[in-house]
């Protein structure tokens, strides 16, 4: 006999598993059935969401089939008579037409196809009319709707999950009744636009914890779909780099989030179910090797109680049991980079290493639902009339802000769960008071044109040092007539953030700089400021601009998720350090470093552009930014066309520089590079050679200094010819475009 969702193996195949390479997660699943034995959802329909109803009877009919033991099938029983006696499957929100019954579709469609043949005649009849009636609604709602909510709301977890629901119980249901082709076939219809529609690098606006609660439904469906029509769904650029993305959302110790977008906590957001099928899909062994970690440490179990999100990561036993694929070897989680870019949200995460006491830094600058979400979501409504494909609401006007973590401690923090969108609850800038997009309710974009949203403009990972640039102007009302909002961010050494903003406006404005803490800030000095979170400390250094007035923001921010439970009230404080200028004006800078260990930061006297130096012991650092276009000059001492700049050196000798669009560095008044053509560069200068990645647009050709005549030059790997000046200690060689890792030894 074949059951639904469980065609890969025979049932004889599934069960042999439990006795070998599926035994720890068999025993999971056992206990998860058994864990239903000792109470009934309510009698009467609660206000509550009945989500966990579905996944209840999924489970105890899945270990029912694999054991046989009539436990757990008579406990089923009794979920699934209460569950098809309500008279509507949801309550507060949308009655048989949203989640609560897209997740009893999902659940008691699989419990039907695995168990129908072991019920009473009568209950077997009753599940089945429940499930085709619900059906019949959800599927009706789909058609009227269509264009106005989830129906069209292709990037909306609501679509995917409601879809997913139907076609479950639609193919359970399809041996009876073989009108349902309707609905699986407006199931396929619709993932097969709206996985396409996703962000090609694996990234989704909604955050960590929605990616948890709405993004394994694509996951669902298309292992479905691919059993019951051999349509494959899983050539996806999104679905093949989604796990890495949500690696990347992790703090240092891999468990907390940088909890962007609207998060109930800042750990609800981890699925060994979501990790055992990627790693699977996509031979990820180092997501494969995170998930069996945290097995082993029992971080599922912990987030399984202590988790916000319903019904939670438990009840997805049976999907962690289905996808493990024992055949996946690991591979080590340190061997991932350090940074990643995701240019279609505009974020950036840079971690200082893979040690859970690392610096973590998340930065985000672009479109409100990802470029591509947002400007084809703008064509779908152009397109069709009256259509409003784009649901953001779980989206915040957050351009240009960040997070910063250390550890475990949050030292800059991000609002999280919020149903009132507002960008003085983020870490970014405030013009005459007022923040980004149409702020102020729950959706802070319905309506919007693509004429909206910032953008990342750059993000260099070289070395130890990281550098990210946003612009953000378009993020806010033209009545206010911002005409630049350039933030730029340099990770210097792990322990030095360095953050230059530029606005300019068309007249004079209050610009208000905020940064977002758990903790009041305490004054050190006319220009310092220091936080302590947890073990770690930061202080706060403001250099720009001169004459600045501070304020300590404190807020309660409140949200309620959901509508299904309006006694359920998320609350949390925040505290933030506003700078502004002593004096309204239409062009205004902010350089502040934010310094998480003792060193010793001063501003440097620039006749162009800005610079900082920091020192601890023998070591020196530079940074500095360009103003507009006419480069970077710090007395005598640093000198260059850059946009910025960095440098590091140890006892007063060099050790390390990088620049962006650059084509002439000097320190010291000796040229260290050159470039026909601007670009990034970094490099390390040691006795034994200098090791130099470089990003170009196109071939070119570069020189580097070095003090004598070179024994070897490689080209990414490869040896290459080259000419050196011995008057200027100059090397010089062509690279090709792209990035390139070059090598010059002694």
């Amino acid at each position: 006999m074949s059951y639904l969702f469980l065609k890969k193996h025979t049932i004889e195949q599934w069960r042999e598993s439990t006795k070998t390479t599926h035994k720890a997660r068999y025993e999971r699943l056992l206990d998860q059935a058994a864990s239903y034995a000792d109470h009934l959802p309510p009698p009467e329909h609660p206000s509550d969401s009945i989500t966990y109803i579905g996944m209840a009877v999924a489970n105890m009919s899945f270990a029912y089939l694999l054991s046989g033991d009539k436990s757990y099938l008579d406990v089923a029983r009794k979920w699934i008579k209460v569950g098809i006696g309500y008279p509507s499957w949801g309550k507060e929100r949308m009655p048989d037409h949203d989640l609560d019954a897209a997740w009893l579709l999902f659940g008691l469609g699989l419990g039907y196809d695995w168990i129908k043949d072991d019920l009473p005649a009568d209950e077997r009849q009753a599940l089945h009319d429940k499930l085709y009636l619900q059906c019949e609604r959800i599927y009706d709602f789909a058609v009227e709707s269509e264009g106005v909510w989830w129906s069209s709301g292709y990037w909306q977890n609501h679509n995917w999950i409601c879809y997913a629901g139907l076609a479950t119980a639609a193919y359970a249901l399809s041996d009876e009744h073989p009108e349902t082709k309707q609905w699986t076939d407006r199931a396929l219809e619709n993932f097969q636009i709206a996985l396409p529609l996703m962000a090609d690098d694996g990234s989704d606006y909604e955050g960590p914890v929605y990616w948890r609660y709405g993004f394994i439904w694509f996951l669902i469906y298309a292992d479905l779909e691919q059993q019951q029509s051999g349509t494959d769904l899983h050539n996806s650029n999104f679905l093949a780099k989604a796990a890495d993305f949500r690696l990347h959302l992790s703090a240092p110790n891999l468990i907390n989030t940088a909890n962007i977008g609207d998060t109930h906590d800042r750990r609800s957001a981890h699925s060994a179910a979501i990790n055992h099928r990627l790693a699977s899909l996509y031979r990820l062994g180092h997501i494969q090797q995170l998930t069996d970690h945290f097995h082993d440490t029992g971080e599922w179990l912990r987030e399984g109680r202590e988790g916000l999100v319903k019904p939670g990561v438990l009840p997805e036993a049976i999907l962690e049991f289905l996808w493990y694929d024992p055949t996946l070897e690991h591979a080590e989680l340190k061997e991932q980079p350090l940074t990643m870019t995701y240019p279609d949200m505009g974020f950036v995460a840079k971690r200082s290493s893979w040690d859970i006491d690392a610096t973590y830094l998340a930065f985000k600058c672009g479109s409100p639902t990802g470029h591509k979400p947002w400007m084809y979501g703008q064509a779908y409504n152009r397109t069709n009339d009256g259509w409003q494909t784009i649901s953001a609401g779980h989206a915040h006007p957050d351009e240009n802000g960040f997070i910063l973590i250390k550890g475990e401690d949050y030292l800059v923090v991000d609002e999280g769960y919020s149903r009132t969108k507002m960008s003085k609850h983020h870490s970014t800038i405030l013009v005459d008071g007022q923040g980004q997009y149409d702020e102020g309710g729950y959706n802070a974009f319905r309506d919007l044109g693509p004429e909206w949203g910032g953008r990342l403009e750059s993000s260099i990972n070289l070395g130890e040092t990281s550098y990210m640039r946003g612009e953000a102007a378009r993020a806010y009302h033209s009545d206010l007539g911002l005409r630049q909002f350039t933030r730029q961010i340099l990770f210097l050494d792990s322990n030095l953030i360095v953050i230059h903003d530029t606005l300019r406006a068309n007249e004079n404005r209050t610009f208000s700089w905020q940064l977002q803490m758990d903790e009041t800030p305490e004054k050190v000095s006319d220009n310092s400021y220091a936080i302590k979170a947890g073990q770690s400390g930061m202080s706060i250094e403001v250099f720009e601009p001169q004459g600045f007035q501070v304020d300590i923001a404190e807020e309660e921010i409140t949200a309620n998720p959901t509508s299904a439970k309006p006694d359920w009230i998320i609350r949390s404080m925040q505290y933030a350090l506003v700078l502004s200028p002593a004096e309204k004006t239409d062009t205004t800078n902010f350089l502040v470093a934010l310094n998480l260990d003792d060193y010793a930061v001063t501003k440097l006297d620039a006749s162009r552009g800005h610079a900082i130096k920091a020192t601890k012991g023998d070591k020196t650092l530079h940074a500095a930014f360009a103003d507009a276009k006419d480069g970077i000059l710090v007395n005598d001492s640093i000198e260059s066309d850059g946009n910025w700049l960095s440098n590091s050196s140890e006892a007063g000798t060099l050790k390390a520089y990088s620049a962006g669009e650059v084509t002439n560095l000097w320190f010291d008044k000796v040229l260290q590079f050159c470039a026909d053509y601007p670009m990034s560069v970094a490099a390390e200068v040691a006795d034994s050679g200098v090791k130099l990645k470089i990003q170009s647009a196109i071939s070119t050709y570069i020189s580097v200094r070095f003090a004598t005549k070179p024994t070897q030059l490689l080209v990414n790997g490869e040896a290459t010819d080259f000419h050196y000046n011995a008057d200027v200690s100059l090397v010089r060689l062509e690279i090709p475009s792209g990035e390139s890792e070059i090598t010059i030894d002694v």
